[in-house]
This record gives structure tokens, C-alpha cells and sequence, in this order.
């Protein structure tokens, strides 16, 4: 570690506001950016390096820096940012596993509103027969995405985008129709 980093490291855990102000003035928005790079959500990345920098103002004479504190900042704003898809991930499989149910029940009485039936078709029906079919081959019928990738002869990261893109539309969708909010 640089001399800079342990007087840095040094005046985090001392509480130095000073040198907090300067850190935040220098890091903040770089780290927007790059947590924006894994979430894709101006909001979320923002809520999640501030959190970072109030945990930090809150625990950093408990900092166990190894590498450069430049290094520290990324790594933690980086496994934030995993942690909240990995919450997310759980988040919307549930939701879409309700989708599903949704979906595949022979009897829409059995849903307390059977409108959202209606409108959760529709929803899908909204989306462009590509995306549609991505999304159903992924999340109702269980795919991978090396699977559908090479089922439609498009590149992995073409299916990521299509299934980021047709959850970003059905959850705009759905908001603007229902009163649940499936996928936040």
C-alpha cells in the first residue's frame, strides 16, 4: 500500500471529515458509473455507492485495507452491486415464478384478480415476437442463455440484453396497468 493510502486510511479512521469530503468529492460520480456498468439503473447505482460511503463514514476505523484504498473503494461498490443483483435475481424469480402460475393456470378464478391475468397476457403480447420469445424460452420454459443464444443463433450477451430490455418493458407495462408492482 502507497504512503498516501495509510495516511488516507489513517484519517478514515480517525473520522477526518475533511479527508471523507475529499474522498467522496474524488470518487463518487467514477463509482456511479461503474456500479452503473453491473445494475443498469442510474438509482439503484447511486443508492448503492452512497451506501457504501455512509458505511464507510460509519466503520472505517474497522477498515482492513489491503491493497490501495482506490482498489477498496471499487471492489466494495462492485460486491454491493453483486449482492443486489443476487437479491434481485431471487426478487424476480419469485415475481416471475408468480408470472408463471399466472400464466399457466387453467383457472383464472383461482387468482384473486383475475384482470391481472388478463393484463400480465397482455403485457407479454406487447412485446416483439423476438423478445417475447426469448423471455418465454428463459423464464417460463427454464432455458439458459447458452441454450437460447444458440437456439436463435444470436450471441449470449444479445439475449441478456433482449431479456433486460423485455423485463425493463413488461415492468413499465405492468406498473401502468396493475395495481401490483411485479418486478421491483
Amino acid at each position: 500500500m502507497k504512503i498516501e493510502d495509510k495516511i488516507l486510511l489513517d484519517e478514515i479512521r480517525k473520522r477526518n471529515s475533511k479527508v471523507f469530503e475529499v474522498l467522496f468529492r474524488d470518487y463518487y460520480v467514477s463509482l456511479i458509473r461503474y456500479a452503473d456498468g453491473f445494475v443498469f439503473d442510474k438509482t439503484v447505482s447511486d443508492d448503492i455507492v452512497q451506501n457504501f460511503f455512509i458505511y464507510l463514514w460509519e466503520n472505517g476505523e474497522h477498515l482492513d485495507v489491503k491493497s490501495s484504498l482506490r482498489a477498496y473503494f471499487y471492489q466494495s461498490v462492485r460486491n454491493r452491486c453483486l449482492n443486489y443483483l443476487r437479491d434481485l435475481k431471487v426478487k424476480d424469480k419469485h415475481n416471475l415464478l408468480f408470472l408463471e402460475a399466472s400464466l399457466n393456470s387453467a383457472d383464472p378464478s383461482l387468482l384473486q384478480d383475475p384482470d391481472i391475468v388478463e393484463q400480465i397476457h397482455q403485457a407479454l403480447e406487447s412485446l416483439p415476437k423476438e423478445m417475447r420469445d426469448i423471455f418465454t424460452m428463459k423464464y417460463l420454459k427454464g432455458a439458459k442463455t447458452k441454450e437460447i443464444a444458440s437456439l436463435k443463433k444470436i450471441s449470449s450477451n444479445t439475449v441478456k440484453t433482449q431479456l433486460q430490455r423485455a423485463r425493463e418493458k413488461l415492468k413499465k407495462r405492468l406498473i401502468e396497468t396493475t395495481s401490483i408492482n411485479f418486478f421491483l
